[in-house]
C-alpha cells in the first residue's frame, strides 16, 4: 500500500490509538469488568485502524457509520482488508454501548474474546500493509 509522507504520522497515531484500546479491553475482560466497557475499547480497537487506513487512501473520515461504510467499500470490496475484519469491525460497532439509545445489548464473553482476537489480528494486517509499527 502506498502511503504519503503526509500521511505516515496520522496512521502511527492511530495504530497507536488501537493498541492502547485492544490492550485496554484485554486488561478490563481479565479484570471481569462489564463487558460492555471492554467491547468499547475493542471497537476502538477497529475503529482507529480502519479509519488510518482511510486516510492513507484519500477518503476523510465521517460519522462512524458513514466511515465504517466507506472502509468495506474502500478497503474490503476492493480487496485490500479482509472481509472477516469488516465483519468484526460490524460486530463490535452493534454492540458497543450507545449514548443515544437506552437499550441493552445482550453481549457474551464468548463475543467478546472472539472480537479480541480478529482485533490483534486486524492490528498485525494494518500494520504489515502499510509498513507502520
Amino acid at each position: 500500500m502506498d502511503i504519503r509522507e503526509e500521511d505516515k504520522e496520522f496512521i502511527r497515531f492511530k495504530l497507536t490509538q488501537a493498541r492502547e484500546a485492544y490492550e485496554e479491553a484485554k486488561g478490563l475482560l481479565a479484570a471481569g469488568a462489564d463487558l460492555g466497557y471492554v467491547v468499547n475499547s475493542v471497537y476502538y480497537a477497529f475503529y482507529y485502524p480502519a479509519l488510518a487506513l482511510l486516510q492513507a487512501k484519500g477518503v476523510p473520515a465521517a460519522m462512524q457509520s458513514v466511515s465504517i461504510a466507506l472502509f468495506e467499500k474502500e478497503l474490503v470490496q476492493t480487496g485490500v482488508i479482509d472481509r472477516r475484519y469488516h465483519q468484526a469491525l460490524r460486530k463490535a460497532f452493534e454492540l458497543k454501548p450507545k449514548c443515544s439509545t437506552p437499550e441493552l445489548k445482550m453481549i457474551s464473553r464468548d463475543d467478546v474474546e472472539a472480537l479480541l482476537v480478529d482485533a490483534g489480528d486486524f492490528l498485525d494486517s494494518v500494520a504489515g500493509k502499510t509498513g507502520i509499527q
